[in-house]
């Protein structure tokens, strides 16, 4: 069967429902009267259409024992109707031993098959009963709406802010809700002034190094100067009158010499071996892994303290901390920062204790070292003494005089006019030369004027950036507020305002909302009858929105004085106390508003 867009109850026939003990028919029409004294049965009416479409009550609850007769142990209802084409049809829902059948012009059909032609419950309901969606379905209330408004496209939203579409040109509204893009944009400008607080931090230390910079340098060049006049007196004092050029010469001669006269006895050949075989022992360090590892140890923990300080650097949320793992997030991030500061400062004491080891082991090593030098010159000389001894015997020329001529002469390579304590000087001046001259690198750097115009370039960036983030911001929170009054252009009703959406233009935050207003007041504030009218417009609205035509069934209407200027379904079915007369359903046909009803409700009273 197709789907029922627009139905006319014709009658409907009761048994065992509620106070209708006995089979009951009544007819309906266009527009239908139900009169009587409370309890008489008037909105039993309204309950057995409900109940033969969805098993429900006119409020949409289940438990409908309240609806069966106390006394019986079944209940039938009858629903007569005509639909969109003229055609009529019966839909009978029998509960019996708590069990349902439900047929439909005589043929069984399940509950899925009748939504399938009227609806879902609360579609219906939301027509039948004005009431229903406000005070009965809350936030199922907004959503029903929504599921049945029209999609507002991206052209459409875009169209109506045109100040606004160059800064959405590389948002993709496609793939991307632009709440999700309002987000990720929020993020990124974050991101970017982070980065700028950095930046200009390093801006105002480069501009506070160059403030002290001449005062240093020129305390640096004038030690500097100092230590250079020093070390080049101590230069031309050392081999000042001394022919560096002859000493290579004489150093070949006493050798050659040295060597002409040394003897060819066994014993002497012996001797310049095991001579050469001391001479030959080189060092080997027992310290060297110990060494090794202490360097590597350095190395790695420079590496974790560089990189560390490179993460506190361009710390941001959404991060991963390094060490404790946890989500980097806008409440936590200067926690997180300290700890990383912290865990810096740690990693650094520890690569102090490296060094200090390093420094201890490599004094061991010295020493080591030393004694092997002392140990090599003890044998050399115990070696060369043994071989003077047997070339004594033998040479022609005096051995040891040329071996004192040798030594002199190293020593006057070494020193020159120098005493011990004036080498030592010179060396100390030299090595403080050098670390004068990486301070005047360093401040030099940190001063540079480069530096600075180029981290002012990059500063100039980032602020360019965060205009434009800025700029996208402002224009995401426009397509949101517009798509969101373009997708309720359809609730516009004569005194009833529904909000759905509630955009804080600040934020360009969306927040969920079911407002309802009624001629400029809040629906809670409305009396009986101000909320059945407002509830009239609703049901107006639904029909509008669904695109069909299903009945109204007003209760209460005693309360109402007159009827607003609404468009009304095919059919309507009015509930009034009328004291002291029995149940009485009236009718007629071929109206064309409600409003001519509030006579005949009033006739009927």
């Amino acid at each position: 069967m197709e789907q029922i867009t627009a139905m006319k109850i014709t009658g409907i026939t009761l048994n065992n429902f509620r106070n209708h003990t006995e089979t009951t028919h009544f007819d309906f029409g266009d527009i239908s009267y139900i009169t009587g004294h409370n309890g008489t049965g008037k909105t039993t009416m309204a309950h057995a259409v409900c109940f033969v479409l969805y098993g429900v009550t006119y409020y949409g609850e289940q438990k409908i024992e309240r609806l069966m007769n106390e006394n019986a142990d079944n209940v039938q209802v009858q629903l007569h109707f005509i639909d969109q084409n003229g055609a009529a049809h019966t839909l009978m829902r029998t509960r019996k031993n708590e069990k349902y059948s439900v047929l439909m012009d005589g043929y069984t059909v399940n509950q899925s098959r009748i939504e399938q032609m009227f609806g879902d419950k609360n579609t219906f309901l939301a027509m039948f009963n004005p009431t229903y969606l406000i005070e009965n379905m809350g936030n199922d209330g907004r959503e029903l709406i929504l599921r049945h408004l029209k999609p507002v496209s991206q052209k459409d939203v875009l169209a109506a802010i045109p100040t606004y579409q160059t800064h959405l040109e590389n948002i993709d509204l496609e793939t991307q809700s632009p709440e999700e893009a309002l987000k990720d944009t929020r993020a990124a400008i974050r991101r970017v002034e982070q980065q700028l607080d950095v930046l200009q931090g390093h801006i105002e230390s480069i501009e506070e190094s160059q403030k002290t910079a001449d005062v240093k340098l020129g305390e640096l060049y004038s030690e500097k100067r100092s230590v250079e006049e020093q070390i080049k007196a101590l230069k031309e004092k050392q081999f000042e009158g001394i022919d560096t050029e002859d000493f290579a010469i004489q150093r070949d001669v006493l050798t050659r010499k040295l060597s002409s006269n040394a003897s060819e006895d066994p014993a002497v050949t012996t001797a310049k071996e095991k001579l050469a075989e001391v001479k030959a022992r080189v060092y080997s360090s027992k310290f060297t892994q110990a060494i090794a590892e202490a360097s590597a140890e350095y190395n790695s923990l420079a590496k974790q303290y560089n990189e560390l300080k490179e993460r506190i650097t361009v710390l941001k949320v959404g991060d991963v901390c390094p060490t404790c793992k946890m989500q980097v997030t806008e409440t936590n991030i200067e926690e997180i920062r300290n700890h990383l500061i912290a865990e810096c400062n740690r990693i650094g004491e520890l690569g102090k204790g490296v060094v200090a080891r390093g420094k201890e082991i490599a004094e061991l090593d010295k020493k080591a070292k030393a004694q092997f030098e002392q140990w090599k010159a003890d044998d050399i000389a115990k070696f060369t003494a043994e071989l003077e001894e047997l070339q004594n015997k033998t040479e022609r020329v005096d051995v040891s005089e040329i071996r004192s001529k040798l030594d002199e002469l190293a020593d006057l390579e070494k020193y020159g006019n120098l005493s011990e304590q004036e080498l030592s000087e010179l060396g100390n001046l030299e090595a403080t030369l050098i670390g004068i001259n990486a301070q005047i690198e360093t401040v030099e750097q940190s001063a540079s004027e480069e530096r600075l115009k180029s981290a002012l370039v990059e500063k100039d960036v980032f602020t360019e950036q965060m205009k434009k983030y800025k700029d996208i911001v402002t224009a995401l929170t426009e397509y949101i507020f517009k798509r969101a009054d373009l997708a309720t252009a359809e609730l516009k009703m004569p005194n009833v305002e529904i909000r759905l959406f509630e955009v804080i233009r600040g934020t360009g935050e969306v927040k969920n909302a079911f407002k309802f207003d009624y001629k400029g007041r809040e629906y809670t504030t409305l009396s009986l009858s101000e909320k059945t009218l407002a509830g009239i417009e609703i049901s107006a609205l639904i029909r509008r929105i669904t695109g069909k035509d299903y009945p109204v069934c007003i209760d209460n209407t005693e309360s109402i004085a007159a009827f607003n200027d609404v468009d009304m379904p095919s059919q309507v079915m009015l509930i009034r106390v009328v004291k002291g007369q029995p149940l009485t359903v009236k009718f007629q046909n071929n109206y064309t508003a409600a409003v001519p009803a509030e006579n005949e409700m009033r006739k009927a009273a």
